[in-house]
């Protein structure tokens, strides 16, 4: 079990820290959404919004003349305050606008991908073709369980473990680090690889549904999730009141409030509006969706899940949180950070036992280091170099929303190289940790400096217009300029202590 949980945690422990370094960050990508969009910084209004009088007009005039097969609104919420219209055209190409509920203006938007790169990357690792990313983050999930059981078995003073700390010794201290943040986020690290395992399972285990289904796989999605469905008439209609019908969904949900308004086949005669629930107050990403009739308002269906569909709903809204309780939110994030220190104190830990055994070094000591440099420093720093471009790139440039993320590949691979540089020169094939904790405390703060001056939105500003989530984002450039120069000083006073000490022995 040593071996297994040795040898596995080293071969997937790179990627599982790039899955859940990026899961923690999109655990707020409305709030990334809000810094790199400038133009969506709205206030949050408390007063009730209108379909009929505030959200239909502006619809209407957006789309008249078009030919559509649907249009769907995202209702502004507290993390949200823009509203979001998306449409589809009969040749299915979409289109996205973001809207001032109070003023009913469109937002002109800055072209990023915003929060959105961090959730994609995070179960794709930008690896589209043939589903390459989502079947490399598949392996390394059933990796990261079979780790989990081995470190089980082979900590036997589990709880013992938990509370044993020793700093002054060199890799205890890296162990007990590693103990220490793996029994508090090991039931979070359990319950998010294997949900994402079960969300996922359509395309790792494909052979039952397709064999169930064949040339419909389609259809599996359509049946777990009681959806409702009919074809467009051809014949013009006109759309009844939405707001009695977001009424009567009220009634249904005993209180809830919906968060997506979807009308299928806008102006026909056949025309349905679904409705569904907001899952701000729900752990389950089932949205109890109503189908009502265009023309007569009435209700037409009401989606009931079965009871695997809603095992299936709740694993999902466990793993996809949308939820929007910020404490709940928070201890989330803990323990994705938890998450990432778990893999990267085994790392060095292993690292640190081949130094040991082995002064001289080998390539397979090296290797780790420049991944753990590429991890743990090179992730932030990419990050960094994003959010930075993002506030830097002109809006007329053509891709930029491409240009961004080049620049965020750019930036780790500029990493990954200078670290694969420093661990050759160095005498002891140690990572340059201090030249880039100094890197990262300059590019965050430089960051922080450029969404000021850019927008005037600085982090004081922020706070006295209680615009949170810029402010949040702000904090954590501040956060993070702190810890890297905190760690660069540390860094700087370790070493000569540890030139004295040789000295001595060699003395």
């Amino acid at each position: 079990m040593l071996w297994l949980h040795s040898v596995l945690g080293l071969a997937f422990t790179g990627l599982l820290f790039v899955v859940f370094f990026m899961g923690t960050l999109a655990l707020y990508d409305r709030e990334l959404d809000r810094w790199m969009l400038p133009h969506t910084r709205l206030p949050t209004t408390a007063a009730e919004l209108s379909l009929d009088r505030h959200v239909l007009p502006v619809v209407e005039s957006l789309i008249a003349g078009q030919a559509l097969e649907q249009w769907f609104i995202e209702l502004p919420s507290s993390r949200v305050p823009p509203l979001r219209l998306q449409t589809w055209d009969l040749q299915g190409k979409g289109q996205s606008r973001f809207i001032d509920p109070g003023t009913g203006h469109v937002l002109e938007t800055t072209a990023s991908q915003g929060g959105d790169f961090f959730y994609r990357f995070h179960y794709t690792l930008h690896l589209e073709a043939g589903r390459l990313g989502l079947l490399m983050v598949g392996l390394a999930s059933m990796a990261g369980l079979l780790v989990i059981i081995a470190g089980l078995v082979i900590h036997v003073r589990l709880f013992k473990d938990f509370f044993s700390f020793r700093p002054d010794k060199i890799p205890r201290r890296l162990l007990d680090l590693h103990n220490l943040s793996g029994v508090f986020a090991l039931p979070f690290f359990l319950t998010l690889l294997l949900s994402g395992l079960v969300i996922s399972f359509p395309h790792y285990l494909p052979a039952g549904m397709l064999a169930t289904y064949q040339e419909q796989a389609g259809e599996l999605a359509s049946e777990a999730r009681d959806l409702f469905s009919r074809s467009a008439s051809g014949q013009a209609g006109s759309l009844a009141s939405l707001d009695d019908m977001a009424e009567q969904a009220r009634t249904i949900w005993k209180g809830g409030e919906p968060a997506f308004i979807r009308v299928w086949h806008p102006g026909d005669a056949q025309a349905y509006v679904e409705i569904s629930r907001s899952l701000a107050n729900r752990v389950s990403q089932h949205a109890d969706t109503l189908y009502f009739d265009g023309p007569s308002g009435r209700l037409l269906h009401q989606a009931r899940l079965k009871p695997a569909a809603s095992i299936y709903s709740l694993l999902a809204g466990l793993h996809v949180t949308y939820f929007q309780q910020p404490l709940l939110r928070a201890l989330y994030f803990l323990a994705g950070v938890s998450c990432c220190l778990v893999l990267a104190s085994g790392l060095l830990y292993w690292a640190e036992k081949r130094r040991l055994r082995l002064p001289q070094g080998r390539a397979g000591m090296r290797m780790a280091e420049v991944l753990a440099a590429c991890l743990i420093t090179g992730l932030p720093l990419a990050t960094l170099a994003m959010l930075a471009s993002n506030r830097l790139l002109p809006e007329s440039l053509v891709q930029r929303a491409s240009w961004e993320i080049w620049l965020f590949f750019a930036a780790w691979l500029a990493a990954a190289v200078h670290a694969l540089l420093m661990v050759g020169r160095s005498s002891d094939s140690r990572a340059p940790w201090r030249s880039q904790c100094a890197a990262i405390a300059v590019l965050a703060l430089v960051t922080l400096l450029l969404n000021g001056v850019t927008t005037g939105d600085y982090l004081w500003r922020s706070l006295s217009q209680s615009h949170w989530a810029v402010a949040w984002v702000d904090g954590c450039l501040l956060l993070s300029a702190w810890l890297a120069a905190s760690t660069w000083l540390r860094l700087g006073r370790r070493r000569p202590r540890r030139l004295q000490y040789e000295a001595l022995e060699d003395a």
